[in-house]
Formats: C-alpha cells, sequence, structure tokens
C-alpha cells in the first residue's frame, strides 16, 4: 500500500501537530504535502519528505492569515500522485481537498470542521476583520463554506477527534464519522506523588482560551497559578493578575511536562476541540477543572478526575478549584484514566482503518 500524509500547515506546535507527528511515526516514508512549513517558527522537520502549495513562497511572518482566500485553489494545486492508495489528511481547514486521483482514498482526521467558517464565524469576525471590512467578509465567508462542502464531499472515511467534532460534522457536512481520541503518550509523563503548591493554565493566550477566567478565579482564590504560554492577550491579563498569578510565557515539552508532573492540578476554561492537555494533565497525576463544554466531558469525569464548570464565569471556577482541593485525587489512579486516551490505542485503531479503507477502495 502507497500512503500519503497531509496537514494544513506547519506554523507552531499545537495539538493537531502531535497528531501528524504521531502519524508520520507511523508512516515515516510517507510523505507529507502541506500549504506551507514556516521553519523558522515551527522548526525544521528532520527526516520528513515535504510537499508544500504555491503559497509556500507567499509566506512572510504572520502573511498565513491573509491567504484564506487562497487556500481552496491551492489545495486543488496541491497535486498527490496517482500512484497514492490511500492519502491520510489531518485537516481542519481546506487541506482535505488536495487534488487526488480517482482511486486514490481518502481518509480526513478532523480535529474539527472549519471553525472560522461555521460555528466560530461571528467570532472571527469580531476578532480578526476590522469593522469596515465586515460585510466583504461575511461575503468571503459564505463563498469559502461552498468550497469548504465541496472538499467534504470528496472525503471516503472521517474520523472525528471527539463526539462533539463528530457532531459538528455531521451538522455541516451531512458525513458519518468514527471518534478515534488523539493520541497521549501516557508513559512519557511522570507522576509526583506529593505535589507542589501551584496550580497550572496551558494555552496560547487569545481570547477564545479564556484565560481571563482561570487569572480571575486565583485572583479572588489567593492560590498560586501559573499562565504557561503566549499570546496577543498576555499584556492584558498581566495588568489584571494579582502578584500570586506569574506568567512563564512559552514552555519547552520537557519543563511543560516536569510542571504537570508538580502541579497540584490544572484549570481549563476554554471550549476546545478536544483539550489534550486536559488528558496530559491526568497523566501527570494532576486533576483537572474544566469547562464542561467541547471536548473536555469526554475526558474529565466530574469527582473522579477533577470538576466540570457548567458555566464560563469567575466564580463557578474559583468554587471548582475549592471543591478539588478539598477532596482526593490520587495521582496513580488520575494515571491510569488517562490510559483511555494512550498512544497505542490511537496507533492500533487508525492502522485498521486505513486498512479496512485501503481494502474497501473508493466509497
Amino acid at each position: 500500500m502507497n500512503l500519503a500524509l497531509a496537514h494544513e500547515y506547519f506554523v507552531a506546535h499545537g495539538g493537531a501537530e502531535r497528531v501528524v507527528e504521531t502519524l508520520h511515526q507511523m508512516w515515516p516514508e510517507a510523505p507529507v504535502y502541506t500549504f506551507f512549513h514556516d521553519q523558522r517558527r515551527y522548526g525544521r522537520l528532520a527526516g520528513w519528505t515535504i510537499r508544500t502549495s504555491y503559497l509556500q513562497r507567499l509566506l512572510l511572518g504572520e502573511s498565513h492569515r491573509l491567504l484564506l482566500p487562497l487556500y481552496p485553489n491551492a489545495a486543488r494545486a496541491l497535486r498527490v500522485p496517482a500512484d497514492v492508495d490511500v492519502a491520510l489528511v489531518s485537516t481542519s481547514a481546506f487541506i482535505k481537498g488536495i487534488s487526488l486521483a480517482d482511486r486514490t482514498v481518502e481518509i480526513a482526521y478532523c480535529h474539527s470542521p472549519t471553525r472560522y467558517l461555521w460555528d466560530w464565524s461571528d467570532r472571527y469576525l469580531e476578532e480578526e476583520v476590522p469593522a469596515p471590512l465586515h460585510g466583504v467578509a461575511r461575503e468571503l465567508q459564505g463563498r469559502l463554506r461552498d468550497a469548504d462542502r465541496a472538499a467534504a464531499s470528496r472525503v471516503d472515511r472521517w474520523l472525528a477527534n471527539s463526539r462533539v467534532v463528530a457532531e459538528r460534522i455531521r451538522r455541516y457536512y451531512d458525513r458519518d464519522s468514527e471518534v478515534v481520541y488523539p493520541p497521549i503518550d501516557v508513559e512519557a509523563f511522570a507522576c509526583n506523588a506529593e505535589r507542589a503548591d501551584f496550580w497550572i493554565f496551558v494555552g496560547r493566550l487569545s481570547a477564545y482560551k479564556r484565560a481571563d477566567l482561570a487569572v480571575r478565579a486565583f485572583n479572588d482564590l489567593g492560590l498560586r497559578l501559573l499562565v504557561v504560554g503566549e499570546g496577543r492577550e498576555r499584556h492584558a491579563l498581566e495588568r489584571i493578575a494579582g502578584e500570586n498569578v506569574v506568567f512563564t510565557g512559552r514552555a519547552d515539552e520537557s519543563t511543560l511536562r516536569d510542571l504537570l508532573a508538580s502541579a497540584r492540578g490544572l484549570v481549563f476554561p476554554a471550549e476546545d476541540d478536544f483539550g489534550m492537555v486536559c488528558a496530559e494533565a491526568l497523566a501527570s497525576g494532576a486533576p483537572v477543572v474544566a469547562l464542561a463544554a467541547g471536548g473536555a466531558p469526554e475526558i474529565v469525569r466530574d469527582g473522579e478526575d477533577g470538576a466540570l464548570v457548567d458555566v464560563a464565569e469567575t466564580r463557578a471556577f474559583a468554587e471548582a478549584v475549592q471543591r478539588v482541593e478539598r477532596g482526593r485525587f490520587e495521582p496513580k489512579a488520575l494515571r491510569d484514566s488517562a490510559r483511555r486516551f494512550d498512544v497505542s490505542r490511537f496507533r492500533e485503531r487508525v492502522r485498521a482503518i486505513v486498512a479496512e479503507a485501503y481494502a474497501q477502495g473508493r466509497s
């Protein structure tokens, strides 16, 4: 079987990139098709065979945000050889529309349907587009939605990273999917029996991650909070933070694992598609306080793995943290809970799906 991989682009390390890195470990000889690879920001991909689109030549700093109207055309222009039997695509936008031979089976591992076109379309306009351009942007979103549906119709088999994403695939693309949770390398995380005196927030400091809820809740509690991550909201967050809240900036993988292994708990106020850091916290023996939305309820069982918060309000998060502080959460039990998402399960199921799809051919 001749297999190719594809991923939207390589600009920043996140959950989607950890998924495609695992796929590449499974098929290291497979070429990886992508819109562009920003080596300055992402780093080199030594040993990878990267095939970029013409957008690579247009990449300059943050310009990938301005290239949005070109993505459907760039996907069609990114041609995969006809001898490829299966294209396994890691997608959250338009890379699923790459040009494939009629015989090539396409499997899409979906992190979410294109959020700035569907469930977050209004938020995208509010946060990313100047008000005078909203009318033009809405018209563009409409055209891009048509292109997105057309690209989605070519996919033979859909995989979703959570039940909430499976529901979106059904709603926006009218397709069924199988939930395959993202891979968590549980054994790579340390799990200390003795915990330190701090809680931790991990994530990009952008509006939708709702770090402001975590900061305000810990201002009220007076407990130590480490805010790990960077983003354009950092300065605003620092202005509202008390002395008990410390901003660390980005942390490398090793440092983050050390912090998770020592933290009293993770606070996760965002409505995310899955929330890999929640599972990583459990693997590190740290309970999780999370908003009961998105993929978090599939990871955090209230009272067993931490606490779920029904409303995105400061007081509700502060009360949930207090509830966890008063409870008893054994690090080993939390680590065992994380094994539901272990990388071995991901590899086993994805290999089986690829083999099935190859045997069945195009749907």
